[in-house]
């Protein structure tokens, strides 16, 4: 499989992209390293990890997705990238819990990138098809009436996945998770914000440093852990950088648009996250966690789960500036495979690019 795109092998993208991102913050190499060696491990690890080749051959591997309208996107939506968390009322709510690669780009490439990451999941039960008309069901749901998605009653396949991923079955896990993080010291001015971001009154204060995620491996990652009112609290900071779609396009993204997006007024919002020296602050909690697609419990609600992925595209893509009317004029003209289509074909590219990656990374060398 030819692994060159946009007028540069995979090799170079993952040089070039490197050295960009150490020109952006001070990287961690063990993280660097364990992220070439998850891209090794297998073509969803790889795509996940890999957001910035996406970025800069898309247009290439399906030049009909990108004549479309520019919206604020994700950037990198994949059926990991949802989550729960708790909103400013207490209400559990379920949506993209990562905008780290948000742009300004056409909607069809956070549906396309979506449906990528589903074809090449090993877990997710159905057709390609299947998945394919669940994003874009949902989608079009999404459009129709834009808003968040609660975890209560008006969603009980919701709910049932939420008593067996959420606060109850993660608790012990939250614990552990904690306890295994290495203690670190982060730099004076982001102790100082972390410990503001706790209550009042956390004692037992302890920082640490852990490298995990996908594509933010090698970005520095702190979390200050501590104990209030009698049980344990946490705030984790994560690097932020330029999204990858600003070194794929070679250009400057817009100021603000990760916040934009995740407190967008058809979302209800972490009010735990927020920007504070140089790094994107948020709650670490039991409750603040993802639903396993790939897990036995999950399988009978993937269609759903998938629509609502899609339907929550929809309400981050509705904007100001963008209506639902006009993306929803540029779907109707589509051809009715559109989606099907584009995604088999970046499943086919990521694939070839992991092959020759995995060859590479197993002669030991380089980038």
């Amino acid at each position: 499989m030819d692994t060159k795109g946009g007028g540069m092998s995979l090799i170079d993208d993952v040089n070039d992209h490197e050295r960009w991102l150490r020109l952006q913050c001070s990287v961690v190499e063990k993280g660097l390293r364990k992220k070439r060696q998850r891209m090794a491990d297998d073509a969803f690890r790889f795509f996940r990890a890999t957001c910035f080749r996406f970025a800069r051959t898309v247009a290439t591997l399906a030049p009909d997705v990108k004549d479309a309208p520019m919206v604020p996107a994700v950037g990198d939506p994949h059926i990991e990238n949802w989550g729960t968390w708790r909103d400013a009322e207490g209400r559990l709510v379920w949506g993209v819990n990562d905008f780290d690669e948000a742009a300004d780009l056409p909607y069809t490439y956070d549906l396309l990138r979506l449906a990528t990451s589903a074809r090449l999941a090993p877990g997710p039960p159905g057709t390609n098809k299947e998945k394919t008309q669940a994003i874009l069901e949902g989608y079009r749901r999404g459009l129709a009436a834009p808003g968040p998605l609660f975890v209560d009653d008006e969603i009980p396949w919701m709910r049932a996945l939420a008593l067996v991923h959420g606060p109850v079955a993660k608790q012990g896990a939250f614990r552990a998770e904690l306890d295994a993080i290495e203690t670190a010291r982060p730099p004076q001015e982001l102790q100082d914000a972390l410990r503001d971001l706790l209550p009042p009154g956390t004692t037992a204060l302890r920082f640490g440093a852990r490298q995990r995620g996908g594509g933010s491996l090698g970005r520095p990652r702190y979390v200050a852990m501590g104990v209030w009112r009698g049980g344990r609290v946490a705030r984790e900071a994560k690097a932020q950088v330029p999204s990858v779609w600003d070194w794929a396009l070679g250009k400057t993204g817009r100021e603000g648009l990760l916040v934009s997006l995740a407190t967008g007024r058809f979302r209800a919002p972490d009010p735990f996250l927020t920007c504070r020296a140089g790094f994107l602050c948020r709650r670490l909690a039991s409750d603040s966690t993802r639903i396993d697609l790939a897990a036995d419990e999950t399988r009978a609600y993937v269609p759903s789960l998938l629509a609502a992925m899609g339907a929550d595209l929809a309400a981050i893509h509705v904007s100001e500036d963008v209506s639902a009317e006009t993306i929803l004029k540029d779907l109707r003209g589509r051809p009715e495979n559109w989606l099907f289509d584009a995604a088999r074909k970046a499943a086919d590219a990521v694939e070839g690019d992991f092959q020759a990656w995995r060859a590479f990374h197993a002669a030991g060398e380089k980038p």
